[in-house]
């Protein structure tokens, strides 16, 4: 009944993992998000690198093969930050990576050009600076972090927590200095009026991690906190939750900009399931394993929902899952369209007009 996992299990899943990921990356269309980014007028570090790739390499997959670099590098810093928390190669260390893993937004961020994987990288490289006490690491990471598409503050306010409640003056001052710079710098906008979109986020969240382990990760930030271990990660999933959450009163809120700093939980959740077994007898763990179990066990059915989004598309109708269909049905139009001579389309909705632009199709006049 025990949730485990062997270090050669581990080992074959990271690899097929990287595998498959690095197979979507050639065989997945270009998508109406990764095309967002490359017309976007804001200037940030991901639309800064996609333009610049396109501008000398016309294909799709060389726009993503920096996002997969960092992706890469991102699973590299985060095994050594869980290894803070758990023996290198226990059961606990060999879960954690597992459920970052298969967690599906995470494994769509490594797939496709998005506003997560840099955000991610960056945030890891701070809880990695601050682990090794790297000041000028911390400092240039976090520099580089305020030049991404996502609601970085988040970060700058934890680190000013963080600071403040272990009295390391430098820390809070360089947080709150990076919040000012980023409400002058950063494209996140405060504004709006209320509207109920708290359902909304909470339903998204539920879909990056999947419901089960959405409310684990609640729990877990909870628990964390009557155990009074404020530590830098838990600074910072916390304040983006509750920060994202908040505002969520207010204002439709974009995920991109708050889930790469909250599905950095992880650590924290698997701790909590350790501690929550090591005070119970075996005969009352069983709870725990099942609980264990099914959020793998969900996370793996999605994952795999993205691993096999061709054949669901092409084979089944459900059209939806996951992936944005239009992927593979606006390419499908822009070879109609050029067969039969035309370079531009009378309809075209707003949401589509620059994958049709990628395409060389414009609305007509």
């Amino acid at each position: 009944m025990e949730c485990n996992f062997s270090n050669k299990f581990r080992n074959i899943f990271l690899f097929l993992y990287v595998a498959l990921i690095a197979t979507l990356l050639f065989l997945t269309p270009f998508s109406q998000t990764e095309a967002n980014i490359l017309y976007s007028q804001n200037i940030t570090i991901e639309s800064f690198i996609v333009q610049k790739i396109y501008k000398y390499f016309h294909t799709y997959w060389s726009m993503r093969l920096p996002f997969f670099i960092l992706s890469l590098l991102s699973i590299a810093i985060y095994m050594r930050i869980i290894e803070v928390y758990f023996k290198k190669e226990s059961i606990y260390y060999n879960l954690a990576l597992l459920v970052y893993l298969l967690i599906p937004g995470v494994t769509l961020s490594f797939i496709l050009v998005n506003y997560a994987t840099v955000p991610i990288f960056l945030t890891l490289l701070i809880l990695y600076a601050n682990i090794r006490g790297n000041r000028l690491l911390l400092i240039i990471t976090s520099v580089l972090l305020l030049f991404t598409h996502s609601a970085q503050f988040v970060v700058y306010l934890a680190l000013a927590f963080y600071g403040y409640k272990k009295k390391e003056w430098w820390l809070f001052l360089l947080g709150i200095a990076f919040v000012l710079l980023a409400s002058v710098v950063s494209t996140y906008d405060i504004d709006g009026v209320p509207k109920g979109h708290l359902t909304q986020i909470i339903g998204i969240y539920a879909a990056i991690f999947s419901p089960i382990l959405f409310l684990v990760v609640v729990y877990s930030i909870y628990r964390w906190a009557i155990k009074g271990s404020f530590d830098l990660l838990w600074y910072i999933v916390a304040t983006s939750f509750i920060v994202s959450i908040l505002l969520s009163i207010r204002q439709a809120i974009k995920i991109t900009d708050f889930a790469p700093f909250v599905v950095l939980a992880i650590p924290i959740v698997v701790t909590i399931y350790r501690d929550s077994l090591v005070i119970r007898l075996p005969e009352f763990r069983r709870f725990y394993y099942i609980l264990c179990k099914t959020v793998l066990t969900v996370l793996l059915l999605e994952t795999s929902l993205i691993f096999l989004h061709y054949p669901l598309y092409k084979y089944t109708h459900f059209k939806e899952i996951l992936l944005d269909s239009s992927m593979y049905e606006i390419p499908k139009i822009v070879l109609e369209l050029k067969n039969s001579g035309k370079v531009c389309k009378d309809e075209i909705d707003n949401h589509d007009l620059t994958l049709y632009h990628y395409y060389g199709i414009q609305r007509c006049k």
